[in-house]
């Protein structure tokens, strides 16, 4: 009788063990999360940013760019700091800070239209320049990009700006002629770099809501190929922008830019891209990018993933009566109380939140299995997460939004 008593007690506490051990796994836990900055600006964006001052005279209201007759974009009723080069450097500077303050990738995004990158292509200078400085900054734990931001500011066929890495070329976006639609289809013209084999990967930026001719002129071709969303703009949400595109059909992921026009705020940033990845190099995370396996956080070090259905999110899956979610969020600074995570929500179409959950106790490293039924899910759904930290004059945002799992049908 003891001998049973004895092998009933050690069964029941291997079968709470392995199930406790089951809801507590990571879910694709072979994929690594690197931290990085998909926005960025350097010496190369001159018309305006942090090495600049106002010009005597300069009054509230006066213009502060100006574009030329070659279609260059140009500082007006500014000047060159004398200390310019305290707030901001070439690529490589950029780089050199993003390695100290521990990021994993950076990316430099100038613009297109500025005058080191006249005229345009892949013979360019700058660009020539650009490119180099990031393959020489590159290593194996550090993954350095060169890119530009396709700004569309003058076009009646809809305004707005994208990053574009990956790409061994640019276009001027404010060249007569070069509108959204144009663009769209030099991308599917160029979705892969012939140079490296590497996917060109493009990112929907700081959009307002009905940006972009309210999310016009979508196929299926540049819906793969605009694979995210910058739902964190420096220090902002832009969380309507992202219910819009997804709404509207495009498939896009969050991620967070600094957008920063100097290197000093490298250091000072929370706001960071997370990508699920295998490696960390450049091909690893632009496939990432692509299979839209990012996250953006407002906290520069919080880890999370999920997967629904044993899909892992950013993944397309078909239509079932239920959706199994294996989540996992875990803050590191465990001595931070303001980092203890407070709630997580299911969020499908139009904003909705069909499930909120809030442990009872409020810890760092969290795990959730759950289930929600099919009924409540439109064409995707995706997490967002809550810490706790404590809002008084502003209305409160989550910490993180993770990469949505649309339902196919």
């Amino acid at each position: 009788m003891v001998k049973n008593k004895v092998f009933i007690c050690v069964f029941l506490y291997v079968f709470c063990w392995s199930l406790t051990a089951q809801n507590n796994q990571i879910p694709f836990s072979n994929l690594k999360i690197y931290n990085g900055n998909t926005h960025a600006h350097t010496i190369f964006s001159y018309s305006h940013g942090s090495h600049l001052k106002r010009s005597a005279g300069f009054v509230k209201g006066d213009k502060v760019l100006f574009i030329d007759s070659l279609f260059i974009s140009r500082p007006k009723n500014k000047e060159l700091k004398d200390n310019w080069d305290a707030f901001q450097g070439l690529p490589e500077k950029h780089f050199l800070e993003a390695k100290k303050a521990k990021y994993d990738f950076y990316c430099v995004t100038d613009h297109s239209q500025e005058e080191a990158f006249y005229p345009s292509g892949k013979n360019n200078t700058a660009w020539a320049i650009g490119k180099k400085q990031a393959e020489q900054a590159s290593n194996q734990n550090f993954t350095a990009f060169m890119g530009v931001e396709h700004s569309e500011n003058d076009s009646n066929n809809g305004r707005g700006h994208f990053n574009v890495l990956g790409a061994s070329n640019y276009i001027n976006a404010i060249t007569p002629g070069v509108d959204i639609p144009y663009f769209y289809n030099w991308l599917k013209e160029n979705p892969i770099n012939k140079e490296t084999n590497n996917p060109v990967v493009v990112i929907f930026n700081h959009p307002k809501k009905d940006q972009f001719n309210n999310w016009a002129y979508r196929d299926d071709e540049i819906t793969e190929i605009i694979t995210l969303l910058e739902i964190i703009n420096n220090r902002k949400s832009k969380f309507d922008g992202f219910i819009a595109a997804l709404d509207k059909g495009w498939m896009v992921s969050p991620v967070a830019g600094i957008d920063n026009h100097n290197y000093t705020d490298i250091s000072e940033a929370e706001s960071r891209t997370f990508v699920l990845a295998k490696n960390n190099t450049a091909k690893d995370i632009l496939r990432a990018m692509r299979k839209r396996r990012t996250y953006a956080s407002f906290d520069k070090n919080l880890e999370c993933r999920y997967s629904v259905n044993d899909s892992v999110m950013g993944s397309v899956i078909s239509k079932s009566n239920s959706y199994n979610l294996k989540i996992y969020v875990n803050d590191p600074d465990i001595n931070d109380y303001t980092d203890k995570i407070s709630k997580i929500d299911i969020v499908t179409s139009h904003g909705k939140i069909i499930k909120s959950l809030k442990p009872k106790m409020i810890k760092h490293q969290n795990y959730w299995n759950i289930s929600v039924d099919s009924k409540y899910i439109d064409s995707y759904l995706f997490v967002q997460v809550w810490d706790n930290t404590k809002s008084n004059n502003e209305a409160a945002v989550p910490v993180s939004w993770l990469a949505p799992v649309w339902i196919s049908n």
